[in-house]
């Protein structure tokens, strides 16, 4: 009798992506917080940390793409954040 083998796939790798925006809440499906790119793309962060969560908070992140996640808010890419930077309100 031969057993089944099964080859384990290496994990996953995304593409970090540099995004510069604002933090704005939407009251959608119980509220969620999200980041509007200056392009105007709004992307759905899993990992936004507390401190940041503030209206208009102008930002720069370094994120990761989360093709492999969905969310019923439906308003953009989910993002998974790696570095956060708070910018000056003149940048």
């Amino acid at each position: 009798m031969m057993a089944c083998a099964t080859a384990t796939s290496p994990p996953v790798q995304y593409a970090p992506v540099q995004i510069t925006g604002v933090v704005q809440f939407y009251n959608l499906e119980g509220g969620f917080w999200a980041i509007k790119s200056d392009d105007g793309q709004i992307y759905e962060p899993t990992n936004l940390p507390s401190a940041s969560q503030k209206e208009n908070l102008h930002l720069s992140v370094l994120a990761r793409v989360r093709s492999d996640l969905v969310s019923i808010h439906m308003v953009g890419p989910i993002i998974e954040i790696v570095q956060i930077l708070p910018l000056s309100v003149s940048d």
